[in-house]
């Protein structure tokens, strides 16, 4: 099955499509590549309340960013040892 993108007007397939299940065939009405470009220059746009964000969610949750850390610091270090 294709779709139409709306934002770049190219008759594409589905899989092209993300998927989202409010929409009546389940997929966006936007490209991939459309909707990763919408992204960028959202993310450009307002890249310091996003950094500002981040930064209050790692301060006010501690904790899950620590077992955070712990974890991503085993699983490379153990890719590491394993590479080695």
């Amino acid at each position: 099955m294709d779709k139409v993108c709306t934002k770049c007007k190219e008759l594409k397939s589905l899989s092209e499509f993300r998927k989202q299940s409010r929409t009546k065939d389940g997929h966006k009405y936007v490209c991939k590549p459309c909707d990763s470009a919408a992204a960028r220059d959202r993310y450009s746009d307002k890249k310091k309340s996003y950094i500002k964000l981040v930064k209050e969610w790692q301060f006010n949750n501690t904790d899950k960013v620590k077992d955070y850390k712990k974890k991503y610091y085993r699983k490379v270090s153990k890719r590491k040892k394993e590479t080695t």
